[in-house]
């Protein structure tokens, strides 16, 4: 199971792109609802999102938009709304069919709106299951008065239901009443109950994500060589994720090779090299992966790599 879903997220999108961009907005966070576990176990018979969710036909209205308005966010790095609202219609032309894009326009400046009025509301306690209920009754109603109801359940549904688990499984994990067993058993129902088997397949595949990484920073830390990182992530993964992940290591090691080739050379260089180091995806990317590699601290290991390659 495991070696499936690295093979899963080799093939997918977390290797080619890697991290959403430090500067983009926070995304919302949905509402949901804390409920108690019953003894023994039993799922809580409140365990559904709150009164945002409803039926979203519109196509339009899928979280697929909010990441475009991130990374339209992200590209300008407006200093106000008013610089970005400017900017927004020939960012959302780059990332949307012509017809879409003032429709687009109406949600995404309701969206900056509904953003700086969630900003303004004080974050929950940490590990305090009534103060994180206050938290995501008050998102919910900042939500309702930007957003139609179908409007919230197209864009937000998928965060509605992921926050509704998040606080279902904070409330199990709190019940003295149940036993270790018992708790793994509500959680599973509660992650059953509220996420599609597409949204389990993800959580599963960031899981096997996570394994992957602290398992890398591992072999790093200490310099292991190709072979022993090869032996390791066979046993771990499957001879097949292994050999993927190997190749990924040498794309890696090009990718900063040429990063110190460009940034290492003198300035009336720089474009030349920009031109014959790089393809245009790498050019688009290589201005934040430069100011990345140089916010990491410095490796120190052989195998250590700073930079992750965008192609």
């Amino acid at each position: 199971m495991a070696g499936a879903a690295v093979l899963a997220i080799l093939a997918g999108w977390w290797l080619v792109d890697g991290l959403p961009p430090a500067d983009a907005p926070e995304t919302v966070v949905a509402t949901s609802t804390i409920t108690a576990t019953a003894p023994g176990g039993a799922m809580p018979a409140t365990a559904q999102p709150i009164g945002d969710a409803r039926p979203a036909p519109d196509a339009m209205l899928n979280p697929s938009l909010i990441l475009i308005f991130e990374s339209a966010l992200a590209e300008a790095q407006a200093t106000g709304k008013a610089a970005f609202m400017a900017m927004a219609p020939a960012l959302l032309a780059k990332r949307l069919p012509a017809e879409l894009v003032a429709r687009a326009m109406g949600l995404l400046e309701r969206y900056i709106d509904m953003q700086e009025a969630m900003q303004a509301l004080p974050p929950p306690e940490a590990g305090d299951p009534a103060s994180l209920l206050k938290t995501i009754e008050a998102r919910a109603e900042v939500r309702r008065r930007y957003f139609a109801p179908e409007e919230i359940e197209g864009l937000f549904g998928d965060e509605i239901r992921q926050d509704a688990l998040m606080a279902d499984k904070m409330a199990i994990a709190r019940d003295a009443n149940l036993t270790p067993g018992e708790r793994e058993a509500a959680a599973k129902r509660s992650e059953e109950a509220l996420l599609t088997p597409e949204q389990r397949e993800q959580r599963r595949a960031f899981t096997a994500q996570v394994d992957v990484q602290r398992q890398t920073d591992a072999m790093d830390a200490r310099g292991a060589s190709a072979q022993e990182r090869f032996a390791e992530r066979s046993t771990a993964y499957g001879y097949e994720a292994a050999r993927q992940l190997a190749a990924l290591d040498q794309e890696n090691q090009d990718w900063n090779s040429r990063l110190d080739q460009y940034a290492n050379a003198p300035p009336d260089q720089q474009a030349q090299l920009r031109e014959s180091l790089f393809n245009e995806r790498e050019r688009l990317r290589l201005s934040g992966a430069l100011a990345l590699r140089s916010a990491r601290p410095v490796p120190t290991a052989a195998g250590r790599t700073p930079g992750r390659s965008p192609s």
